[in-house]
């Protein structure tokens, strides 16, 4: 294909992270086949050495004058879209469209996104954002800075992706974002720099600990808060030397052991082949960290702050540290252990071999016309549920509303819910579906409860469950929905809904998110003298379940149940948790933590645990036992006053209250299925105890990434041993962090997706089934 790449910075040299990014994906593009040509808009300054580079390296090169006085804000405090998209580069680039045929236009940032309005139809268009700029002056002031460079609102942003075909993100959050505003495909592109790694330094000299960065006020206040964290005489008596390099070095004090200012440096390679360890204590902003990525390219281990590894999906503790601060015991602890060192190295060369072929894999669709044009024909599939995922509030609602975020760069979901719905839920549905997701509602189809009863042939399909949990009405809603809109691809929630898969006109593709299988669910309620809300057995639950064409199963055991009564049709998908810091585990445990919703096996577990346990635990006065979530309402009837026991109700915000907690525990002791609460403690590294029936479904980690507690005496112990072994805490909290990373990672649920995506596009290319 031929490219035109326009863009207001320049591919050479490469010594900015923007810079690097936009010469390796046009590198990428000329490896792939396609001839490249730049069109460099200079709002930046360069010489003319540079200028001969870019002449070099691509097709061809077309320098486009620009001037910044012509910049304005005509939003207020923020731009809009196109304040610095003057008349005079309108009238340049419309020259360019007309004078040459292209098959593919890239516009480097979306604040040039008028661009691709000057191309006529047929062109692909496309838009590398690098960044969010929608509330991004919000995000700089929120940590002291002052906002510099193009920042806009959230609808001038979606106004300008909605420009292009696709949309190209460089990590997998900001996708995430840049969908919910957008009815343009947005994918994610990650960047690796095209270097090689280098040789490990000579173990035995003493380690060398280096930061590269520009002089931008972000790595200012992030360095400046690491070095305030850092003892650095202790680094020094370490025999550590600390090397900075770029910009950042400006204004380090002078003569202050381990640190050695360098200044620019114009040898990357030589800077990275003198160093043991880069540390990025980058807080704050967006986009993909390039110098992180540029330090493990060169093969150098790395530690840095959650916002450092955004968008790689780290699983060690040390790429993932909650604030520059927290990093200064890793630093001490890296000059001094050296077994610590060849764990940050084995993890950071494994970390950068995953992304690396995972950059790949997402360049690959870049190399030719069908490629691109397969990306954007997606499926389309409907959600039918009556379930109000979008409160997350429960475990449920969680899954299913994870399950769509995952599903938004393979799937274009539509969802049909089963009951009224407010101005409100539609917007909150909608933000979680993304910007080419449509909400339809019971309520969207009046007549539907005076349309006449089903076909007597599909009443004679219903199982006797089914035949109970039939509603005539909601059958009528699914068939009225159907006669309008047609999709590949139809998701039922739970085995009670079942039935409407018999309505006419349901989609080739039928798929039962399943949550539990709820025959062995209700055996395991009557192992304790329960009843459980949905009865069925065995044999019929397996007959309903064999009508489908696909089955989500949300653990290994019921998965592998599934497949040996059903070969075929299970796909394991997990509750996937997106990526978050772990606590910090170094603290002393103050707060031992329980969150859950309001069910009879939440509320049977707190009360064990609070009659059973925490009476050996509530006199200390040194640790509190915080609980979150409907299942606060099953004390009510059971004192609290003086017991160090905390309820805080329903929360607005979970991952704040996860923040504060130091212990975790799950106490339940029966229920079947995956329990979300466990997931979320693994996910963020909280040390936890937990019952067997707490780790249904999960296999392995028992003694190393969590405490596993067979009995009262188990429980009691575990605890006690987490709250006063700090170090045997935080062992079990780096252990909990990586297998939880492992085992609930987005990669892991994404591969259940993409099976549905592809089975929904083969049907859709067979002969329609009659309904």
């Amino acid at each position: 294909m031929r490219c035109l790449v326009i863009s207001p910075t320049p591919s050479h040299p490469a010594n900015a992270g923007n810079r690097q990014r936009i010469q390796a994906l046009l590198r990428r593009l000329k490896a792939q086949g396609h001839e490249v040509h730049f069109c460099f808009v200079a709002r930046e300054a360069v010489g003319p050495g540079d200028i001969e580079a870019m002449r070099a390296a691509w097709d061809r090169l077309t320098v486009l004058p620009y001037d910044r006085s012509q910049e304005r804000r005509s939003k207020g405090e923020v731009f809009g879209i196109d304040d610095w998209f003057p008349p005079s580069l309108e009238a340049a680039i419309a020259g360019l469209a007309e004078e040459e045929v292209y098959h593919l236009v890239l516009v480097e940032y979306v604040f040039l996104s008028r661009a691709l309005e000057l191309f006529p139809a047929g062109t692909l268009k496309l838009i590398d954002t690098h960044d969010v700029f929608a509330g991004r002056d919000r995000r700089l002031r929120a940590i002291g800075l002052q906002p510099a460079f193009f920042y806009t609102t959230a609808e001038e942003e979606g106004r300008g992706l909605d420009r292009a075909d696709l949309v190209l993100a460089i990590q997998d959050e900001e996708r995430a974002e840049l969908e919910e505003r957008t009815r343009a495909v947005v994918v994610t592109l990650g960047h690796v720099p095209p270097v090689a790694p280098l040789p490990p330094r000579d173990t035995g000299a003493p380690p060398v600990i280096g930061y590269v960065g520009s002089g931008n006020p972000i790595n200012q206040a992030a360095l400046a808060a690491l070095l305030a964290a850092a003892d650095l005489p202790a680094l020094a008596a370490a025999g550590a030397e600390w090397r900075i390099a770029g910009g950042a070095a400006r204004g380090l004090p002078a003569a202050t052991p381990p640190l050695v200012p360098l200044g620019e440096v114009e040898d990357l390679e030589g800077f990275y082949a003198g160093i043991d360890l880069a540390v990025n204590p980058h807080q704050g902003g967006t986009g993909l960290k390039i110098k992180t990525v540029e330090a493990l390219a060169h093969g150098r281990a790395v530690i840095g702050t959650a916002d450092a590894f955004l968008g790689l999906d780290p699983e060690a503790p040390f790429h993932g540290a909650a604030s520059a601060a927290a990093l200064a015991p890793l630093l001490q602890r890296h000059a001094t252990d050296a077994g610590f060192r060849a764990e940050v190295a084995a993890a950071s060369r494994s970390l950068f071999r995953r992304y690396a072929a995972e950059v790949d894999r997402q360049a690959a669709i870049l190399r030719d016309r069908q490629t691109l044009d397969h990306v954007l024909r997606r499926p389309r599939a409907l959600l039918i549920t009556d379930i109000p995922f979008w409160e997350e509030s429960l475990g449920n609602h969680a899954r299913i509303a994870e399950m769509l975020r995952v599903g938004r760069p393979l799937l274009d979901v539509d969802l049909l819910y089963l009951k009224t719905m407010s101005p409100d839920e539609r917007a909150a549905a909608g933000r979680i579906l993304g910007g080419r997701g449509r909400v339809f509602a019971y309520n969207d189809y009046p007549s539907a409860a005076t349309m006449p009863a089903p076909p007597a042939e599909s009443a004679r399909l219903l199982e006797p469950f089914e035949r109970k949990q039939f509603s005539r009405q909601l059958f009528a809603v699914v068939e009225a929905h159907l006669a309008q809109h047609r999709y590949a691809i139809g998701i039922v929630e739970y085995i009670r809904l079942s039935y409407l898969r018999h309505a006419r006109g349901f989609p080739p593709t039928s798929v039962l998110d399943t949550h539990d299988v709820m025959s062995l669910r209700a055996q395991n309620f009557a192992h304790f003298g329960l009843e459980h809300h949905i009865r069925i057995d065995v044999p019929e639950e397996l007959k309903i379940l064999d009508g489908f064409d696909l089955l989500l199963a949300i653990q290994a055991s019921e998965h592998r149940f599934l497949q040996r009564s059903l070969p075929g049709k299970s796909l394991y998908l997990p509750h996937s948790m997106p990526p978050a810091p772990p606590i910090d585990a170094s603290r002393p445990a103050r707060r031992v933590v329980f969150v859950g919703g309001d069910s009879p096996m939440n509320r049977d577990g707190l009360r064990w645990f609070v009659d059973q346990v925490w009476p050996c635990f509530e006199a200390r006065g040194d640790v509190a036992l915080h609980v979150a979530g409907g299942v606060c309402d099953s004390l009510g009837e059971r004192p609290t006053a003086g017991r160090n026991i905390v309820l805080h109700g329903r929360v607005a915000d979970l991952a704040g209250f996860l923040d504060q907690a130091d212990i975790g525990i799950n106490p339940v002791y029966y229920g079947g299925g995956l329990k979300i609460k466990t997931v979320e403690y693994l996910a963020r590294g909280i040390p936890s105890v937990l019952t067997e029936e707490a780790v249904f479904g999960i296999e392995g980690g028992a003694g190393t990434a969590y405490r596993l507690a067979r009995s009262r005496s188990e429980f009691v112990g575990h605890l006690l041993a987490l709250i006063e072994d700090p170090a045997g805490r935080a062992r079990c909290a780096a252990a909990a962090f990586a297998f939880g990373r492992q085992q609930f990672g987005r990669a892991v649920s994404r591969r259940a997706l993409q099976a549905i995506a592809d089975f929904g596009r083969a049907a859709t290319a067979l002969p329609r089934r009659a309904a």
